[in-house]
């Protein structure tokens, strides 16, 4: 029997031999390439070919990655690995098939800390699709080298980004109701559409909303564990559902993360104020079936009082012009295999911040803000291989912010009053979905995506001291979607002018109870005219569900002598009723979106790609505070509100609002509700009306001066054109390129050279002049260009212990350039003289970063 047994088990050896040897034999002989610059997923296919193997690799580690040209002889595994040197991934000839996989360990010793996800793409669920609206990248070691020590900060200089909203250096006066630092955080702005109008995402999962604005605090996330951020500045809602009108920005972690860094970073701006320490720390580990990774961080700066600039020193004593802050967070992630078949995987984050900050109409009489805000999250997820191509993924994310204000008024140093109370978000989302593949098309997988969930948020605004929340509301949303990628045409039909032709099309459909049900679809289109050129497009709508606070803020009512508000024209002692607060049935807002762009990645220059995008929206139905701002002392003078405005009103209607109201207030100069000749309803309504449109620009060059050294030129620009009507009485009022609103155009461009771990670069900012149309004539402002500066130098391996420290010095705004001017707002004169959402009063400001790896 053993000889029976040892004879079969001989015959299956032998006949495995026959079978491989002829494609050994090939993969093993020497084989002459010249191949162009070109997808490093094509460019490996052609290798596998010339050795008549299968090609196998994960597919998200080499999307988008551009290869080199490869010219010489060399066996089929040579050649891979020429092509994936300074990848984390490698090759080798196994089993008749050249096989790519991700190189776990080599993120040890990488001293950028680029460990690649294996699982998070931005713009599909389709992991192995590619998106047909434009990607922008952000790499965390050049978010680093730029002197940037949080996300916050890096999301700011994007051109396509608004630094207006819910921003550390927003300060009192700029106009806008979602123009609101109330907490020091810092939340994505796409498009200057509003915090609320762009969906965050953590590894491709939602956090909690944080403060009344209906937007995640990206700046809790310590930039230790990130390993890049992947922005899709276009409507996703028919992929990831509500907020994302303005785009996606999805902070993907360093997954598979080996060995420690720790860096500290202290600076300061040379003008005074804004001493910043920074602190962190990731360490990671991996092994055979799964990884965990761990990052913390402690942040603070001082403050910057308006004394501290010569242009602000008009301000009265006790005004911030920049908060100070002091944070530590901390993150999580791991990923485990349970079986063969099933693999788990959690992200869990924390963070506490406290900040201060003050303003004041004098120095005897100020108004002081120190607010502690607490964040966590937990994302467990499971992924099961449901045999046969297909996928099974069930996740949740439980998460809470909590902003605990406490505002004093205080008198000549002594504290007069305090209010203490709580902005609260909640978020539960449980969902799931299967995704594999239907068919085959010209041997091109079909790939679908299906599935559906579940999502509560709650919202209070409450004063400790308060009979009643000053608001207090909570949402489900009950979902489905779907998603297809069909690759109609692949390089490999050898098509001329048809290279690559892709179809992708999502349709999500969400149900609000009591609020409404939304369905929107997305549809996009890749066409690759060849390896050097290619074009996309997508079609699709967007909506947005009214924030909680816009719904059930409490309802006050006043009443004004009507000569406040432009009513001059009324008898003396006449008055006006104003009404405000929430509405608990406004209905989501709505958008139209499309863009076309295209990228040119010539053979004839190695690792050069330009792209240009156009891209339109056609937003309804955005919820507005009707008569806002400095606005409403033209209520009754101003025909474009006449819709808000109820003249001659029955005592019926007065009364009635008065009672519905959580307090009314009479500054009329009367005891009696008299003389009413006016009602303005000044709720939360869907009345707004936007257009946006614009166009992108990016172009990458990376030239190799040696083996060992590369320079890097980089330019990014953005230009927005965008209105508004508020009504249709009202006329189209512009936005963009005016004042509290974004530039018309914004870029930053660098030229970067690198030598193994050390690194030089020049960043030059430019945000075009906008006009300040608060009064009549309007003001043009002017333009500002800044230079920044960044050297890192990284101490050889055969330094002795101390090899692998790296020593960063960067100098942001060189030359000092102060806020263009903008008169106060109002003339008052605790209002800073300059755009606080465009611009900063830091000024220039030198840190020096030391890190070291182990």
């Amino acid at each position: 029997m053993r000889a029976v047994r040892s004879g079969f088990l001989v015959g299956i050896a032998v006949s495995a031999l026959i079978a491989v040897s002829p494609a050994s034999a090939q993969a093993d002989k020497s084989v002459a390439f010249d191949l162009p610059a070109q997808s490093l997923t094509e460019a490996l296919r052609k290798v596998a070919r010339e050795g008549g193997l299968e090609f196998s690799a994960p597919a998200d580690p080499l999307r988008g990655k551009r290869s080199k040209r490869l010219s010489g002889t060399f066996t089929i595994e040579e050649a891979a690995r020429q092509l994936l040197a300074g990848t984390q991934l490698t090759a080798e000839v196994a089993e008749g098939a050249l096989i790519v996989r991700e190189n776990v360990r080599s993120a040890k010793n990488d001293r950028l800390g680029n460990g690649e996800s294996d699982i998070i793409v931005t713009g599909s669920r389709i992991e192995t699709a590619d998106s047909a609206s434009a990607m922008i990248r952000l790499d965390a070691d050049a978010i680093k080298l730029a002197g940037q020590t949080d996300l916050g900060q890096a999301l700011r200089t994007l051109p396509q980004n608004f630094g207006g909203g819910q921003n550390p250096g927003v300060l009192s006066g700029a106009v806008g109701v979602n123009n609101l630092d109330l907490s020091s955080g810092s939340s994505a702005n796409l498009r200057g559409l509003g915090g609320d109008a762009t969906l965050t995402l953590l590894n491709g999962h939602r956090l909690s909303y944080g403060s009344v604005v209906q937007a995640v605090d990206l700046s809790t996330i310590p930039l230790a564990a990130v390993d890049r951020v992947e922005i899709v500045p276009d409507g996703a809602s028919a992929v990831y559902g509500t907020d994302a009108v303005g785009g996606v920005v999805n902070i993907i972690l360093k997954r598979n993360y080996e060995g420690i860094s720790v860096s500290s970073t202290i600076g300061g701006a040379t003008g005074g104020g804004n001493f910043r320490q920074q602190y962190s720390a990731v360490a990671g580990k991996s092994w055979k079936s799964g990884n965990v990774m761990a990052a913390i961080s402690y942040d603070h700066n001082s403050q910057i009082d308006a004394k501290d600039r010569t242009y602000t020193a008009y301000m009265p004593d006790g005004n911030t012009l920049y908060p100070r802050v002091s944070q530590t967070s901390g993150l999580l992630s791991a990923t485990q295999a349970l079986s063969d078949t099933v693999n788990f995987s959690v992200d869990a984050t924390y963070s506490r911040r406290t900040t201060f900050r003050s303003y004041g109409e004098s120095a005897e009489y100020i108004y002081e803000n120190m607010p502690t805000t607490t964040s966590y999250s937990v994302s467990p997820n499971i992924k099961i291989d449901a045999g046969s191509g297909w996928d099974v993924t069930v996740s949740g994310t439980y998460g809470r912010d909590r902003i605990r204000f406490d505002q004093a008024w205080v008198s000549n140093g002594t504290t007069m009053s305090h209010t203490r109370g709580c902005y609260c978000n909640e978020l539960i989302n449980v969902e799931a979905f299967a995704t594999g593949s239907v068919a085959e098309l010209n041997s091109n997988p079909v790939k679908i995506v299906a599935g559906g969930g579940y999502r509560y948020n709650q919202h209070i605004a409450v004063r400790d001291e308060a009979a009643l929340p000053d608001s207090r509301g909570s949402v489900e949303s009950y979902y489905g979607f779907t998603e297809i990628s069909i690759p109609a045409v692949g390089p490999a039909q050898d098509i001329n002018f048809l290279k690559k032709l892709e179809f992708n099309a999502a349709l999500r459909f969400e149900h609000y109870p009591q609020i409404a049900s939304v369905a929107v679809p997305k549809f996009g289109v890749i066409y690759g005219i060849s390896d050097e050129i290619e074009i996309k497009g997508t079609w699709g709508k967007s909506f947005k569900a009214p924030s909680l606070y816009d719904q059930f803020a409490t309802n006050y009512s006043y009443l004004y002598p009507a000569n406040y508000f432009g009513g001059d024209r009324f008898p003396s002692g006449s008055t006006l009723l104003v009404d405000i607060g929430g509405s608990p049935n406004l209905k989501p807002e709505k958008a139209t979106s499309w863009s076309v762009s295209t990228a040119i990645r010539p053979n004839f220059l190695d690792e050069f790609s330009f792209q240009a995008t156009y891209f339109n929206v056609d937003y309804k139905d955005r919820v507005v505070q009707p008569v806002a701002g400095t606005a409403i002392f033209r209520a009754l003078s101003d025909e474009s509100f006449s819709d808000f405005v109820a003249y001659s009103p029955s005592q019926t209607d007065i009364d009635q609002i008065i009672a519905n109201s959580a307090q009314f207030y009479n500054y009329s100069g009367s005891s009696q509700v008299d003389n009413v000749v006016a009602i303005l309803h000044n709720r939360n309504t869907n009345a707004v009306r936007q257009r946006i449109e614009g166009v992108d620009i990016s172009l990458d060059y990376r030239i190799a001066v040696s083996p060992s050294s590369t320079l890097l030129l980089n330019a990014n620009g953005a230009w927005l054109w965008s209105k508004q009507e508020l009504t249709s009485n009202a006329g189209w009022m512009p936005l963009a390129g005016t004042i509290f609103n974004p530039a018309r155009f914004k870029g930053r461009a660098s030229v970067g050279w690198t030598n193994g771990g050390s690194a030089a670069a020049v960043y030059i900012n430019h945000i075009a002049g906008i006009t300040d149309n608060r009064t009549e004539p309007h003001v043009d402002l002017e333009s500002q260009t800044t230079v920044d500066l960044s050297l890192r130098y990284t101490l050889p391996d055969d330094f002795a212990n101390f090899s692998g420290i790296s020593f960063t010095l960067n100098a942001q705004n060189v030359f000092n350039k102060r806020p263009p001017y903008a008169a106060p707002s109002g003339g008052y004169s605790y209002y800073a003289n300059y755009d606080s959402t465009n611009f900063s009063a830091i000024g220039r400001f030198i840190s020096l970063t030391i890190a070291k790896d182990f």
